[in-house]
């Protein structure tokens, strides 16, 4: 098990990543990292692209209401694709 934590200072979500900006317990150097969607929510180990330590992060996860305006957002884009017809 890692004994260095990587704390997520911020993060973003698009459609297909997680944007993450972490801290090394380590060394307290910021990097950068992307995660794919299906890794939300989930505890990941990984070495610091800095000082080269194994540790881990937790990856954080959609909020109820993230969810919800996601879900809006894809629902009016396919209504709006759904809606040509084509001759």
């Amino acid at each position: 098990m890692a004994s260095t934590i990587f704390r997520v200072q911020s993060h973003k979500f698009s459609q297909d990543n997680i944007h993450t900006t972490l801290v090394c317990s380590k060394c307290d150097e910021v990097f950068s990292k992307e995660f794919p969607l299906a890794l939300e929510g989930q505890t990941i180990e990984f070495k610091c692209p800095v000082c080269g330590v194994p540790g881990e992060a937790d990856i954080p996860y959609k909020s109820a209401e993230e969810r919800e305006e996601f879900e809006e957002d894809f629902e009016e884009t396919e209504e709006e694709e759904g809606g040509e017809d084509f001759e």
